[in-house]
C-alpha cells in the first residue's frame, strides 16, 4: 500500500530516460501545457491520461484519448498501476517509481489477497463464459480472448496437433481481431516442445533466454513476452495455448502462468464437453437422416404394396369373372356382382335370356335395369339386331305415343315427314321401356295390342306394321300396387310380368361394394389416362357401411366426386357427410305382398338368417356388447347366443350391418366378468 510522499513516473523514449517527481493525488499527462507531465510527442492528445494515487494503490485512467493508454498491451479505460509497472503513452513508456520503505509482511500479505481475489473473480467471469458455449468453434475462439484478457497478452494462439499435422485453430489479437498467417507468427520449436513435454514455459525476456538461444524463429519474430501451456483433453495432450507479447519484456510472470494452466485445465473439459455435444448433434443429424430414408423406403414399400394389393386384387376379380363366366351359361362380366343375390340374379337370366317372352326387371332406382336389358340383348338370340332404350317418364303422352309407335307426314301440327316408331326401328332386336310405370292408362291399352297382334300402327296411316321385337320393361315402382289402384292395366302387366327379375338393392349385397368401386376407379382412370386412385381402409368401411338409397347410381357420383378431393389416395376426409357420419341402419325386412323369395333372388333359409344375424347385431349394439344382457333382450340362453355368434362368425362388439364403423355404444364402466 502506497504511503503519503513523493513518486517518480519515468518517461522512456528511445534511449532517453527522463524522471519527474510528483508528491500530489492527481498527475495529468498530456500534450498541453496545462498537464502535469507534458510529453511532446505528436501521437499523444493534449489531455490523454492521469494517474492518481489512492489510499489503496495508483490507478490509471483514459481522458479520452484517440490512442488511449496501454499497459501490458491491452488499451487501458482504467487499470491498477503497480510500482514498476509501464504503460505506453504514445510512443513514450512511462514508469512508475515509488521509493518507500520496505512493506511490512502484513501489507505484503494484504496486497496479494487482494490480487489473489480479483483474479479469482475474472477467473469465475470466464469459467461461466465457457461453460455456456456449446459451439466448439466459437468455444475455441472463446479461450484464446480469455487468455489473452487474463494474461494481458498482446496475441493468443490456440494450436492443435503434432509436427506436421498442427494447426492454427484460433489467432487472435488484445483487439479481439483475427491475426493473418498464423503460422508465421509463432515459434512452432517452443509449441511442439510444450506439447512434447506436458510442461509449461514461460519467458519473460526471449531474446536474452539461453533456452531459445540460436532459435531462428524468436529472432526473426523478435519475441519477448512467451508464455505456453499444454491443452490436455481426456488426459492427452492434444495442443497448446500460446500467447505472447512481442514488444514488453516482464508482461508475463508466475501469477499469469497460474491462471492460464487454470483457464487450460477448465477449457480442456469444455472442449470435451463441446465434443461431445458436436458428435452427438452429428449423430442426431445421422439418425434423421437415417429415419428420413427409412421413411421413403417404407413409403416406396408401401406403394409397391399397395400395387401389388391393387394387382392382386384385379387378379382375384378376374379369377371371379372366370368361375363367374364357369359357373353360368352366360359371361356376365360387365354386371359386377360376385355375391348370393347377385349369382341369383344371374341363374335367373341364364333362364331368360334365351326365351323370347317378356322381361319385367323390378328394382330401385340406380340398381343397374338397363344393365340387366342390355346383357338380355348382347347375350341373347337377337344379339345382332339393334337395341333401343327410352324412358317413359322422361315424355309427355302424345310425345311418347308418337316416339313409339311413328307417324306420317302430315298426321299432326309439326309433322313435317314421316317417321317410323321405336317398336319399328328396335324390330329384330330388344327394346326396353324404362319407367314403364309411368306410362299413361290409354297408351297402355295401344301398347298392350301391340304385343297380342305383333304389329303397330303410325299415327296418321290407315295401314300396321309388322314388327318382331323382344320387350324388356324396367321399374322402381310396385305394379301390383298400381293394378289394384286402377293406374295400370291388369292385362297388361300379366303380359309384361311374364319372366319378372328383382334387382337387389345395393344395401343387400354389401359384399359387392369394394368390387363396384375398382370398377368404378378403374373406368375414371382409363377416361383420364391417369394413375388409378386407391382406397383407403376406413373409407372403404365407411362406402360398405352406408345404406346407399341412390344404389349403384349413387355410389358412382360419391367415388368419382372423392376421386378428384383426394391426392391418389380416398380418405374418410374425402367422403361427403352423409357417408362419414356414424349411424345405425337397420334395414326392415321388405314383405311386399305376392312376391315369393325366389322372386327377390333369395330363398327362405337365406332370409331367416339375415333376420337373426340383424337382430342380434342391433341387440349387441343396444347392450353395448355385454353377453348377457345380449342374450336377454333376444331372448336367449348365453350359450344359445355364443353358438349363434360362432355359426355367423360374428363379434360381440361388431356393429349391426348398415352401421358405420365405430358406432357400437360403448360400455359406461369396466366390463364385467360375463363379458367376452
Amino acid at each position: 500500500m502506497p504511503g503519503p510522499g513523493p513518486f517518480q513516473l519515468v518517461v522512456h523514449q528511445g534511449e532517453e530516460r527522463e524522471a519527474h517527481d510528483f508528491d500530489r493525488e492527481v498527475v495529468v499527462l498530456g500534450r498541453s501545457r496545462e498537464c502535469d507531465l507534458v510529453l511532446g510527442d505528436r501521437l499523444v492528445s493534449r489531455r490523454h491520461c492521469r494517474v492518481e494515487r489512492r489510499p489503496t494503490g495508483f490507478v490509471l485512467f483514459d481522458e479520452g484519448a484517440q490512442n488511449p493508454p496501454r499497459l501490458r498491451g491491452m488499451p487501458v479505460k482504467e487499470a491498477e498501476l503497480r510500482p514498476g509497472d509501464r504503460f505506453a503513452v504514445g510512443g513514450c513508456e512511462i514508469e512508475l517509481v515509488v521509493h518507500q520503505e520496505r512493506p511490512s509482511l502484513d501489507d505484503t500479505q494484504l496486497v496479494e489477497d487482494r490480487q489473489t481475489a480479483r483474479d479469482l473473480s475474472e477467473f469465475i467471469e470466464v469459467a461461466q463464459a465457457l461453460n455456456e458455449e456449446r459451439d466448439l468453434s466459437r468455444l475455441l475462439t472463446r479461450i484464446v480472448d480469455a487468455a489473452i484478457h487474463l494474461s494481458g497478452a498482446e496475441r493468443g494462439f490456440l494450436i492443435v496437433g503434432h509436427g506436421e499435422a498442427e494447426t492454427v485453430e484460433v489467432a487472435r489479437n488484445f483487439a479481439q481481431e483475427e491475426v493473418n498467417t498464423p503460422e508465421f507468427k509463432i515459434s512452432r520449436t517452443i509449441a511442439q516442445r510444450v506439447r512434447e513435454s506436458g510442461v509449461a514455459e514461460l519467458t519473460t525476456n526471449a531474446q536474452e533466454d539461453a533456452r531459445f538461444r540460436g532459435l531462428a524463429s524468436v529472432a526473426d519474430l523478435r519475441l519477448r513476452s512467451v508464455l505456453c501451456i499444454p491443452l490436455r483433453i481426456r488426459g492427452k495432450v492434444e495442443g497448446v495455448l500460446y500467447v505472447d507479447n512481442r514488444l514488453q519484456n516482464h508482461v508475463f510472470e508466475e501469477r499469469e502462468k497460474r491462471l492460464l494452466i487454470s483457464l487450460a485445465d477448465h477449457a480442456s473439459v469444455a472442449i470435451s464437453n463441446a465434443r461431445t455435444m458436436r458428435e452427438l448433434d452429428g449423430n442426431r443429424l445421422e439418425l434423421e437422416r437415417a429415419l428420413h430414408r427409412i421413411s421413403q423406403l417404407n413409403a416406396q414399400l408401401e406403394g409397391r404394396l399397395q400395387e401389388q394389393a391393387a394387382t392382386i386384387d384385379d387378379m382375384r376379380q378376374q379369377l371371379d369373372e372366370t368361375k363367374k363366366g364357369l359357373e353360368f351359361a352366360h359371361d356376365y362380366r360387365a354386371i359386377v356382382g360376385n355375391s348370393r343375390r347377385m349369382h341369383e340374379v344371374f341363374r335367373l337370366l341364364d333362364k331368360y335370356i334365351p326365351a323370347e317372352d317378356p322381361v319385367l326387371i323390378l328394382g330401385e332406382s340406380g340398381t343397374g335395369k338397363e344393365l340387366v336389358a342390355r346383357a338380355i340383348h348382347k347375350l341373347g338370340p337377337r344379339a345382332a339386331g339393334p337395341f333401343v332404350s327410352e324412358n317413359c317418364a322422361a315424355l309427355p303422352e302424345a310425345l311418347l305415343e308418337s316416339e313409339l309407335f311413328g307417324y306420317e307426314k302430315g298426321a299432326f301440327t309439326g309433322a313435317t315427314s314421316a317417321r317410323k316408331g321405336l317398336l319399328v326401328a328396335a324390330s329384330g332386336g330388344v327394346l326396353l321401356l324404362d319407367e314403364v310405370g309411368e306410362m299413361h292408362v290409354d297408351l297402355q291399352k295401344k301398347l298392350l295390342r301391340v304385343l297380342q297382334e305383333g304389329e303397330v300402327r303410325p299415327i296418321g296411316s290407315r295401314e300396321t306394321i309388322k314388327v318382331d321385337v323382344r320387350l324388356v320393361t324396367a321399374t322402381n315402382k310396385n305394379l301390383e300396387e298400381m293394378v289394384r289402384d286402377g293406374e295400370f292395366r291388369e292385362d297388361l302387366y300379366y303380359r309384361l310380368a311374364v319372366l319378372p327379375i328383382r334387382l337387389p338393392p345395393l344395401r343387400e349385397h354389401r359384399e359387392d361394394i369394394p368390387a363396384l368401386v375398382e370398377r368404378i376407379l378403374g373406368e375414371l382412370a382409363r377416361e383420364s389416362q391417369s394413375k388409378r386412385v386407391r382406397v383407403s381402409k376406413p373409407a372403404m368401411d365407411l362406402l360398405v357401411a352406408y345404406r346407399w338409397p341412390g344404389n349403384v347410381r349413387e355410389l358412382q357420383n360419391e367415388v368419382r366426386r372423392a376421386a378428384i378431393l383426394g391426392d391418389g389416395v380416398i380418405e374418410p376426409q374425402h367422403l361427403g357427410d352423409q357417408v362419414r357420419t356414424p349411424r345405425v341402419v337397420i334395414d326392415p325386412i321388405e314383405d311386399a305382398p305376392g312376391v315369393v323369395p325366389a322372386e327377390r333372388g333369395t330363398t327362405l333359409p337365406d332370409m331367416v338368417k339375415e333376420l337373426e344375424v340383424r337382430e342380434i347385431q342391433k341387440a349387441i349394439l343396444l347392450s353395448g356388447g355385454n353377453k348377457s344382457r345380449t342374450a336377454e333382450m333376444l331372448g336367449l340362453s348365453r350359450f344359445a347366443l355364443q353358438r349363434k355368434l360362432e355359426k355367423y362368425e360374428l363379434e360381440s362388439g361388431a356393429p349391426p350391418a348398415g352401421a358405420a364403423p365405430g358406432t357400437v355404444a360403448p360400455s359406461t364402466g369396466a366390463p364385467s366378468s360375463d363379458d367376452a
